[in-house]
């Protein structure tokens, strides 16, 4: 090979190792600057467990719903969290039937299903418009456009200290 082509080659082969140099340097440099990439997956909201309570809007809608119903039959709670607020009035029945506001899905309330909960039957429709109309009484702040929903349960009180459900996931709040 002459000695002007090894020159060339030569030149040509440092070059391409300075630019290699370059480029690394610059790659390094952009990615200290750029912002750290979440790696990590996304997790699911977390469904709180539904705790029935006889203290502040649980109490208020017992009250009510007891002079619909006998005194002790009636159970009630409030989801954790300010708004759009959840409320689920349990009542003494003979099987266990479930009627959700408008807008809400069964899916969405973990234990329903698992529980044995069965869409309510329409003949008895009147009777739980009766206690959710009580209920949203009961509640002076209940607002319907914000999103305050109210679940009717009928469930035999034998079986209240079994029930495991859950409310619906709260939405992630937005990044």
């Amino acid at each position: 090979m002459r000695r002007s082509k090894k020159i060339k080659l030569a030149a040509l082969g440092g070059l391409l190792a300075v630019a290699a140099a370059i480029a690394i340097i610059l790659l390094t440099r952009r990615s200290a600057r750029a912002p750290a990439m979440d790696t990590t997956p996304p997790q699911k909201p977390v469904a709180a467990p539904i705790e029935f309570t006889d203290a502040g809007a649980a109490a208020r809608i017992i009250k009510q719903l007891e002079f619909v119903e006998r005194k002790g039959r009636v159970r009630a709670a409030v989801s954790p969290g300010k708004a759009p607020r959840w409320f689920c009035v349990l009542v003494d029945g003979e099987q266990r039937y479930y009627e959700l506001d408008r807008g809400a899905k069964a899916e969405e309330f973990a234990g329903l299903a698992e529980g044995g909960f069965q869409p309510l039957p329409a003949p008895m429709a009147r009777t739980t418009s009766i206690y959710r109309a009580v209920a949203r009484r009961a509640v002076p702040d209940f607002n319907e456009d914000r999103g305050d929903r109210i679940l009717v349960l009928l469930c035999p009180q034998q079986d209240w200290p079994k029930l495991a459900l859950r409310w619906p996931p709260a939405p992630s709040p937005a990044k």
